[in-house]
């Protein structure tokens, strides 16, 4: 299932988006054209002083933050603005959009020259790779010394976090992205339920039959329809199909033998195939599955064509906003109760706790003491609500049931015409926590994702959170790396020809996973556990 993307249960359960950034921030091609040394400078002294100077900088300093955004910073958002007057550190950004953040990273790392701060969305890798040759500081020290207490707590509230941010040298390079929430789920099943309201037909699945069953009902109410439709590619299609019967496309961690497993060297997996074999041959699926864009999917959706798919709950009320006058009369988009594989109904992937995303300081930062403290800051109530929300009394004021009311047009999922429309607040690429009271305010005003929430908590329909194994050794990762590539590579073509009927599912004992194993399967699997092992220390 998809990683990026969110949801969060608490005494309700409680959903957010994934790794994905609120409505303060647009999508924009331009970025901010800035140097990328750390060229840290004091600021002017008559500034104002900053709430917690005492404990951050003693003194108005201004750092350089490198992060990847699409929608370009200039520094006086809302957020740096909270940052300075919390702290006495004045941020200078630089962002560069995703799409050109990869060969960013890298120039920099080569050259050696890096700003103060960086927030990177894959950033263990770059911790693990790049903190012991010295690019970036050295956190241990401060986490033994007791000067990094918030953050070291709250990778300890959520084991095993402290494994996973721990770099192979047994050092601590990074400040993780975490999730103080027990759950975060990730996709699910959803879909026009104002049309299964309208048809008499359960949103409540006990079998694949079940679901088989409804899409051909909604075949022959909605003849031009494809009752089942999927955007984001061949994996996304097969994948998530795969989960729900307990496998995957690829290699995945068994919960139950807690060791790797080849998804496609299941019986589940098969199964996945025949099914999405039959929907295809019906016209129960849109054929256009591999390359369908948003825009597309879109229209599905909006002309009663596109009913069933696997998608964040928060598109319920996004689609509305996207379709504006298209929005059919009506137009309910909400969660669906997955169905059972073998009696066995598996929960929606959830999140909880660490998340690779990492904050590091440069070695040659003429700011370090400082820069640790804003970290161990924003590991703090005060830090994590000031990330989120604001300054506290002019970007917002808490009323007397807990909830937040903000005090400036800022525009957020529940306020989308706000005028304030890049504020920096809430946005992943530069909050180190997440919690509840920022999903209560962000993810929980809509209408749809209420009802989604609601729905899934009630019938049980949320998994457990699961960690992955990082490798330690550089040459092992290289060595999976390069096979699981080849073998993905593979297995997805073969699979698409049994979707589209061009191969018969009983070639893939016979052909296709005998080459998988010619291809390295087995010692894929035997490197995996290896690092498995080795992470988690068994």
């Amino acid at each position: 299932m998809k990683r990026l993307l969110i949801f969060f249960v608490a005494v309700i359960m409680l959903i957010v988006t994934g790794c994905s950034s609120n409505g303060n921030n647009k999508s924009s091609n331009s970025t901010e054209k800035a140097t990328t040394t750390n060229a840290s400078t004091e600021t002017q002294a008559d500034e104002p002083a900053a709430t917690g100077a005492q404990k951050i900088s003693a003194k108005p300093i201004q750092v350089n933050w490198f992060f990847t955004a699409n929608t370009p910073y200039t520094g006086d958002e809302e957020v740096f603005k909270t940052i300075e007057k919390y702290t006495n550190i004045k941020i200078k950004p630089i962002n560069v959009s995703r799409a050109d953040s990869t060969e960013k990273i890298n120039t920099m790392l080569a050259s050696g020259e890096l700003p103060d701060l960086m927030s990177l969305q894959s950033g263990q890798k770059y911790a693990d790779k790049y903190g012991p040759q010295g690019a970036f500081l050295d956190l241990t020290p401060y986490m033994e010394s007791g000067k990094l207490d918030n953050m070291k707590a709250m990778l300890e509230k959520y084991a095993p976090a402290m494994d996973l941010d721990r770099s192979p040298d047994g050092n601590y390079y990074g400040a993780p992205r975490m999730y103080d929430v027990p759950y975060r789920a990730d996709e699910v099943l959803i879909g026009r339920t104002d049309i299964f309201a309208k048809n008499n037909l359960s949103t409540k699945f006990e079998t694949f039959d079940d679901l088989y069953d409804t899409l051909v009902k909604l075949k022959k109410l909605y003849p031009d329809s494809y009752p089942y439709f999927v955007r984001w590619g061949t994996n996304h299609l097969i994948q998530n199909q795969a989960y729900f019967r307990g496998s995957d496309t690829s290699f995945y961690l068994d919960q139950a033998t807690q060791k790797y497993a080849f998804g496609p060297d299941s019986q589940a997996y098969k199964d996945t195939l025949i099914f999405l074999n039959k929907l295809y041959a019906q016209g129960l699926v849109n054929p256009n599955f591999a390359t369908i864009t948003d825009e597309e999917w879109n229209e599905l959706l909006a002309t009663n064509k596109g009913f069933v798919t696997i998608d964040y709950p928060q598109a319920g009320d996004e689609i509305i906003q996207t379709m504006g006058a298209k929005t059919p009369e009506g137009f309910e988009f909400t969660a669906l109760l997955q169905p059972k594989y073998n009696d066995t109904r598996v929960g929606t992937v959830v999140l909880s706790g660490y998340f690779g995303a990492l904050k590091m300081i440069s070695s040659k930062s003429k700011y370090k003491d400082e820069l640790v403290n804003l970290l161990n800051w924003m590991y703090s109530p005060e830090g994590i609500n000031a990330m989120q929300f604001g300054i506290e009394g002019e970007s917002y004021e808490k009323n007397a049931d807990g909830t937040i009311k903000f005090l400036k047009d800022f525009q957020t999922p529940a306020t989308p015409k706000g005028t304030i429309t890049n504020s920096g607040l809430n946005n992943q690429d530069l909050f180190t926590v997440v919690n509840q009271e920022a999903i209560n305010t962000y993810e929980l005003n809509g209408a749809a994702m209420k009802k989604s929430v609601a729905f899934l908590s009630e019938n049980n329909a949320f998994g457990k959170a699961t960690f992955n194994a990082k490798f330690t050794n550089d040459k092992e990762q290289k060595e999976y790396g390069d096979l699981k590539t080849a073998i993905d590579t593979y297995v997805e073509e073969a699979s698409v020809n049994i979707i589209i009927g061009k191969q018969s599912i009983d070639t893939w004992d016979s052909k296709v996973i005998p080459q998988v194993k010619k291809l390295g399967s087995e010692r894929a699997l035997e490197l995996i556990n290896k690092a498995y092992d080795e992470t988690f220390k068994k």
